[in-house]
């Protein structure tokens, strides 16, 4: 059964991540999230058509979060870094995490640059996810 990130959850980490990169720990009253297109990115993995599932492994469910996060400028600042950070909680929830030691920031960067397409991401998620 996979398991899916709620709106909360990322608003969280979004919060800390915020705090921690601009140390706006009592200056950071509202986080900068747009929650529409953050409502549409956390829907995107469930995608189910008539019984077709366009995103049928936890590999794609977790590209089309990340993708969607990214793409979309879902959040006012700190879109990459989150949309990571959302990405590598989905997976951990659903029994991996990324390799630290991965090329992280340059998958980042060509996601946002439009360089890779879903399958792509996906196959990137794949080959550097470990299970825990």
């Amino acid at each position: 059964m996979v398991v899916y990130l709620t709106a909360q959850q990322i608003r969280r980490v979004h919060h800390k991540m915020i705090e921690a990169i601009e140390d706006e720990r009592h200056t950071c009253l509202h986080p900068g999230i747009r929650d529409n297109l953050l409502t549409s990115c956390l829907d995107r993995p469930r995608t189910e058509i008539y019984g077709y599932t366009p995103y049928p492994n936890i590999f794609l469910k977790a590209a089309s979060l990340i993708e969607c996060i990214i793409r979309t400028n879902a959040l006012i600042k700190g879109t990459k870094r989150t949309g990571f950070l959302a990405c590598d909680l989905f997976l951990e929830q659903n029994g991996y995490f990324i390799d630290p030691n991965a090329s992280i920031k340059s998958f980042v960067l060509a996601i946002a640059r439009n360089e890779l397409e879903l399958p792509a991401i996906a196959d990137w998620l794949k080959s550097h996810a470990l299970r825990k």
